[in-house]
């Protein structure tokens, strides 16, 4: 008899204490001439915490008139502690892209961001003019249990 209370009562500490499989996402504005900043890291769910297991990163670029392609300039600081990168910058020019024209770029599953995710700010910056459509980045989180704050429709007030 107490062998099961004991099994039971781990069974339901282990439950609440479990953790979720969730994706983190930040679409990038229409328009490559921004700076942006996070104050946490997540979303509607509230600020997450846990492992980034998976990085996927969407763009699609478009330059305007006489722009060229070779301007374009991203970065994204990625909030980990112990990732073995913690910022990705790119260029049109790294990219090997110039002129005027529709330009992409995507990687996805990059195990060089993955770690225990930092709280506090982060941010990003896109350059050189230009339109994004589609345009995104993304994390496969294993996120650590919801803060209760959150779980009661705070985020919707």
């Amino acid at each position: 008899m107490l062998r099961t209370l004991l099994l039971g009562a781990l069974a339901l500490a282990s439950s609440t204490a479990s953790a979720e499989l969730v994706t983190i996402r930040y679409d990038f504005p229409d328009i490559a001439n921004y700076e942006l900043s996070w104050f946490y890291f997540g979303g509607d769910r509230g600020p997450t915490t846990g492992h980034i297991l998976a990085t996927t990163l969407v763009i699609n670029y478009t330059t305007t008139g006489s722009q060229d392609a070779a301007d374009f300039y991203f970065t994204f600081d990625v909030p980990t502690f112990d990732g073995q990168e913690t910022h990705i910058g790119l260029t049109g020019a790294d990219l090997g892209w110039s002129g005027q024209g529709d330009f992409t770029y995507s990687f996805e599953d990059s195990e060089l961001y993955n770690g225990e995710i930092r709280p506090g700010r982060f941010g990003a910056e896109l350059s050189g003019g230009g339109s994004l459509t589609d345009s995104y980045i993304e994390f496969l989180v294993d996120a650590d249990p919801l803060d209760p704050v959150f779980a009661n429709g705070f985020d919707t007030l």
